[in-house]
């Protein structure tokens, strides 16, 4: 089943057709007379161009036993030509969706084409039966309207996407790259829907290596690793979005239960309500915000020890002998100035006590003597 929606787009003085989208079907029996079963999506032809393959559902269904009144009646059944009947999902049919963590549905994501095995499954939802058919909902999105957040763009639009590089393929290195979006009016905030993203994370600190960070303001948020699916609201009419790839080219990580290849990120951006202003480009290595984030740490073990020693040594010049047992602090002086007891006065009224006391003695021994 295919249809499209077409989206009118006013804004200033020129209009911006956002070409249509379609949604598609796809189905597939388990028996068939030779080889594996497996299931094909195709968006490589959509309207005027390419499309992406974006995956809505998938599930198991067993069309037995049906009720011949309504399988005649094929309106009511999801019936997609070249497809028997019986692989095809009726209303009354028994379906179960748990068994999707079965598919690897990613690999899917982005792509023009794909084919996938599927496999029979017993149907927990349906008394334990086994399925006989895999039935997939999927949407179409044409190409030339996903922005590469590294292509220079300015437009208005209603809503839209942004891809890495080269997705849904591996996205190069040495990547510095940002996109503004900004609404005209309104305070609904930014919807982003992060239809995929695979970047870069380090295993051990779990920090990113390869981002996409998000900026409002002076909040910032850095987004990597696995994420699928996810909704985020920036309360804001303003916001940047920055990607950054370092110079290591590392295409592959496991995540989970699977080792998936890093295709970076697409996703979709509306704000309900006004129309949006994408301007992307090139990041100069000088940006004060990408300097900010990318900049690389101390080592705060190194710094310690030189700190230590530089202070050892400086205490081991300047240490000076005091009176024993006196540390005390006294004001002297008009201005209050302070000054620790031993030290300069203190040293001089000692001496001069010292002097006297040998002077009284020696006068007392010459008497003597005489």
């Amino acid at each position: 089943m295919d249809f499209a929606v077409p989206i009118l787009v006013i804004c200033g003085c020129f209009l911006h057709f956002v070409a249509a989208y379609e949604n598609k079907t796809a189905s597939q029996c388990f028996k068939v007379e030779r080889g594996q079963p497996k299931i094909n999506l195709n968006c490589s032809m959509i309207n005027d161009g390419p499309g992406m393959i974006l995956m809505t559902s998938a599930f198991h269904g067993r069309s037995y036993p049906r009720q011949w009144p309504m399988v005649k009646d094929l309106t009511k059944c999801n019936h997609i030509p070249g497809v028997p009947l019986k692989c095809s999902y009726c209303p009354e049919d028994c379906t179960d969706s748990s068994m999707n963590l079965a598919y690897d549905w990613t690999k899917c994501t982005g792509k023009e084409e794909c084919e996938s095995y599927v496999m029979q499954a017993s149907m927990g939802r349906c008394e334990n039966q086994y399925s006989d058919y895999l039935h997939v909902d999927y949407s179409c999105i044409p190409q030339k309207e996903v922005f590469d957040i590294c292509d220079t763009t300015d437009k208005w639009v209603q809503e839209g996407s942004i891809r890495s590089p080269n997705y849904p393929n591996h996205y190069p290195t040495n990547q510095k790259c940002m996109c503004t979006l900004e609404a005209g009016w309104g305070t609904n905030g930014i919807d982003l829907t992060f239809h995929e993203l695979l970047l870069e994370k380090n295993k051990e600190d779990q920090t990113c290596v390869d981002w996409l960070m998000i900026k409002n303001g002076n909040q910032k948020t850095k987004k990597c690793g696995e994420i699928f699916e996810t909704k985020v609201n920036v309360p804001s009419r303003k916001i940047d979005l920055y990607f950054f790839s370092d110079d290591k080219d590392n295409d592959k990580q496991t995540f989970q239960y699977f080792e998936r290849p890093l295709k970076g990120f697409w996703v979709n951006f509306k704000f309900t309500g006004a129309n949006i202003r994408i301007n992307c480009k090139k990041v100069p290595l000088y940006d004060p915000i990408l300097s900010e984030m990318t900049r690389p740490t101390t080592t705060t073990t190194a710094a310690t020890t030189d700190f230590t020693t530089d202070v050892t040594n400086v205490t081991t010049t300047i240490r000076q002998p005091i009176v024993k047992g006196d540390t005390r602090k006294k004001k002297v002086g008009r201005n209050n100035s302070v000054h620790k007891v031993g030290a300069s006065q203190g040293d001089s009224s000692s001496a001069s006590t010292i002097s006297s006391s040998i002077h009284l003695i020696s006068a007392m021994l010459m008497m003597l003597m005489k």
